[in-house]
């Protein structure tokens, strides 16, 4: 499934239905009337809407994006801003069976009554509420939809996003010719010598428990799909933070480690001077395996010191994926249903994987009669 199929769902941003879509909502979106976008997901959903927030700054587009990632909102934002008729707030989830975002759907009813309100989804439960209530709805309508793992689609998601808001009138362009141009340099940079160095990054973190640093915008657009790809697909212990604040709080736990630790640093070729000398110090500290008390200690860098933000972000998320896949063949671990049960959603169960081996227009009853009728 890694390679070019992966690459080429860059070019997939059309897989969605608009019409759900409240055609009154659809003119005010196009008048210009929202100056704020409020992202609320989970999980997957919630990476595609920090990569959003993240073009968006990247790229200077004039619209304010916040991303909520927890149904009490007010330690997020204020509900003033959620009730203001210049926001418009946009729930995603994949699955449509999450909880967190079906409360929050019913938080955002009962406050503005949904009129400023889009649910991008799969379908499930909360399609059923759009649908029951005449909420806007946003289908996604993937044709190679992964059974199993969203986050495989996370590209294809940010070009839906790119495509809709396009349609939308929110941004003037599509992007389409940045999206072929990644693609075709994505074929030609994952040659076999990069994937051998993903290979040899993947050996030198194996075993370990593993941090990943970025500065604040790749921590926010990259950083967060990448430990869920390390967590999820490799098996292995991950967390991120902040470059900058890492080294004023967790660095003091390396001083001299008794397990396997390892830190990989993201480095973007346009960081200030103050930044690239941090990482240098960082790499004295703990890359040089002449010191003893960094004999558990591996630290790795990744270089994006590529032309744009499209570049930079694509290479980064694939070359971290063949990471995980190669980290991830030397996992000898059976999976349980741990997400599923823990987050409360039955979708992702090994149960409806059986009952539901398709993962495209999700219904809102998981009951065996349902599956009969889905086939």
């Amino acid at each position: 499934m890694l390679g070019n199929p992966l690459f080429e769902s860059l070019l997939w941003g059309h897989e969605y239905d608009l019409s759900g879509l409240d055609e009154s909502l659809r003119e005010r979106i196009a008048s210009g009337q929202f100056k704020r976008i409020v992202f609320y997901g989970m999980g997957c959903s919630s990476v595609v809407s920090d990569i959003v927030k993240g073009f968006f700054l990247s790229e200077r587009i004039p619209v304010q994006v916040q991303v909520i990632n927890d149904y009490d909102l007010e330690w997020f934002v204020d509900r003033e801003v959620m009730k203001d008729p210049s926001t418009l707030t946009i729930i995603v989830c994949y699955s449509g069976w999450s909880v967190e975002p079906c409360l929050f759907y019913d938080t955002m009813r009962e406050m503005t009554g949904n009129q400023n309100l889009i649910v991008l989804t799969g379908g499930g439960k909360i399609a059923g509420l759009c649908r029951e209530h005449g909420s806007s709805l946003v289908q996604y309508k993937l044709r190679h939809a992964d059974r199993e793992y969203p986050l495989y689609h996370v590209q294809q998601f940010f070009a839906i996003f790119l495509d809709l808001f396009h349609q939308l009138g929110i941004t003037q362009r599509s992007y389409k010719e940045e999206l072929e141009e990644s693609v075709t340099f994505l074929k030609n940079e994952f040659s076999a010598g990069t994937l051998k160095r993903a290979e040899a990054i993947a050996e030198k973190l194996r075993d370990s428990r593993i941090v990943l640093l970025g500065t604040a915008d790749w921590y926010v657009t990259l950083l967060k799909q990448t430990t869920m790809f390390f967590n999820e697909i490799a098996m292995v212990p991950t967390h991120r933070n902040l470059l900058h604040e890492f080294s004023h709080t967790e660095v003091a736990a390396y001083s001299d480690p008794s397990a396997k630790q390892a830190m990989v640093v993201f480095r973007d070729a346009n960081a200030d001077d103050y930044t690239r000398n941090k990482i240098q110090t960082l790499e004295k500290l703990f890359g040089d395996k002449s010191v003893p008390q960094n004999r558990n200690i591996e630290f790795v860098t990744i270089d994006l010191d590529q032309e744009n933000f499209f570049k930079k972000f694509f290479f980064g998320h694939f070359f971290t994926v063949y990471i995980a896949y190669y980290l991830g063949l030397h996992a000898d671990v059976t999976g349980r249903d741990l997400i599923s049960i823990a987050a409360g959603n039955p979708w992702w169960s090994q149960r409806s994987i059986e009952l539901f081996p398709k993962c495209v227009d999700i219904p809102s009853s998981l009951e065996p009669t349902s599956a009969a009728s889905v086939g």
